[in-house]
């Protein structure tokens, strides 16, 4: 038996259609909908490939990080998968060079971007424990799908990461703030200027945009929203 709506969705409806018309309520209802559907991958993500990326964890519960940095990092969440995936594709960002993730906990976003076609992706976290899971549910993504790729799990604070003329794309769900993020442009900069090469930035959640922004070697392509999240998309120069 098909039920009602709870009474609330169906007032927020009527006030949308009330105070906006009913292109925007469809738009809104689009939205949810969309939101709906990523949580729904998300909480089935580990199921299907018998992984473990899902939870939250605090900087304040890294007990084994010894970076003077550990204050400026935010947390370990999860990137919604279906939502990064969307992105990468929308954004026609190539997946023939290196997938490199700041801050990857343990490893959603490498996972997807292995889904997606990269053959070789590159985690940095801070935490070792971490860089642990993602290292095993790599390994677990490697055998259940039998596909053929290169990975890397560096214990390494993000700032002090050495980029590599193979690094071609660079993903951050917002791991740290503006002052580690100065660092990382600094070196990539460096890294552009000795080995000048098309480089793409997807800033999953860019609160600190405004660093990217100010840099010379990198311009801004266009936002994505995605499950509810927004991603900010830019490229080399």
């Amino acid at each position: 038996m098909m039920r009602d709506p709870p009474p609330d969705v169906n007032a927020r409806i009527a006030r949308a259609l009330r105070k906006h018309g009913v292109r925007y309520a469809l738009r809104a209802a689009r939205r949810h909908a969309n939101a709906a559907l990523n949580r729904l991958v998300d909480r089935h993500f580990d199921i299907a490939f018998g992984t473990y990326t899902r939870g939250v964890i605090e900087n304040t519960s890294l007990s084994d990080v010894t970076s003077p940095n550990l204050a400026r990092g935010i947390r370990y969440e999860p990137t919604p998968a279906l939502a990064l995936r969307r992105v990468l594709r929308a954004a026609r960002i190539p997946a023939d060079g290196g997938f490199v993730d700041l801050g990857c906990g343990k490893g959603r976003a490498l996972m997807v971007a292995v889904l997606g076609g990269f053959t070789h992706v590159t985690g940095v976290d801070y935490s070792r424990a971490l860089g642990v899971i993602a290292e095993k549910n790599l390994d677990i993504l490697r055998a259940r799908t039998k596909r053929t790729f290169t990975s890397s799990v560096i214990t390494a604070d993000a700032a002090d990461y050495a980029f590599t003329k193979n690094d071609t794309v660079v993903f951050l769900f917002n791991p740290f703030d503006a002052v580690v993020l100065a660092a990382v442009i600094a070196r990539l900069q460096h890294s552009l200027e000795h080995h000048p090469r098309a480089v793409w930035i997807v800033y999953h959640n860019p609160v600190w945009r405004m660093v990217i922004e100010h840099s010379d070697a990198l311009t801004h392509v266009r936002d994505y929203s995605a499950g509810g999240s927004v991603f900010a998309v830019y490229r080399s120069r």
